[in-house]
């Protein structure tokens, strides 16, 4: 039976793309225009979202849960409530979710209003919605995995201030300011830089409230 009493958190934890290329990862999601490009399974994870929406929506009491990778265009665009139909579909319920990507480029005008749009449908369904919005950088794009049996989100984002900067990762609280215009931890889940977990009372402005 389930214990609808039991208090389910996620697990939120950057890393460098070293520590990153070396997990264990299986399930990807690849970014096509022409499919939704959602997949529900044990774990998953995508690479390269820039202008894309990347993240997932899980059900910690049943060890669910499916990511999903979605392009900035038109046919997106189109397709974005069936989309979000189509997650709602394969995992029931949801109790917690992620969402990450979007950035400002004139050769991308859909990226920015796709997130949001994204962002708001999957919210009106998804209570405890963690957002990183926004790359702040042309030259930066995110990598995920998410586990469903550990509950742990691990991601990995890097940007360089212009396009002949060195790419440098989220290493630090400064750094995952920097590499984001918005950032929203759901109440109940818990943000690690490595090792380092984020408490509130490091950055209340980042955490919402219950």
């Amino acid at each position: 039976m389930q214990n609808n009493n039991v208090s389910f958190t996620s697990k939120i934890q950057f890393v460098p793309w070293k520590t990153f290329t070396k997990m264990q990862k299986k399930n990807e999601i690849l970014y096509f225009h022409d499919t939704p490009n959602i997949l529900k399974a044990d774990e998953f994870y995508s690479l390269d979202i820039r202008t894309c929406t990347g993240g997932g929506i899980t059900k910690p009491s049943t060890g669910e849960g499916e990511g999903f990778h979605f392009w900035d265009d038109r046919i997106t665009q189109r397709k974005a409530n069936d989309n979000v139909i189509s997650l709602i579909r394969f995992v029931k319920n949801p109790e917690r979710g992620l969402i990450l990507g979007g950035k400002k480029l004139d050769s991308n005008p859909l990226s920015i209003p796709l997130f949001y749009k994204f962002r708001d449908l999957i919210s009106e369904r998804v209570q405890n919605l963690t957002q990183f919005c926004i790359h702040k950088f042309e030259n930066s794009q995110t990598h995920y995995h998410y586990d469903t049996q550990n509950d742990v989100w691990t991601i990995c984002t890097e940007y360089g201030k212009t396009d002949k900067s060195p790419m440098r990762a989220v290493t630090s609280l400064g750094t995952l300011k920097n590499a984001f215009e918005k950032i929203s931890i759901a109440p109940g889940d818990r943000l690690f830089i490595g090792e380092k977990e984020i408490l509130p009372s490091d950055a209340p402005e980042l955490f919402l409230k219950k």
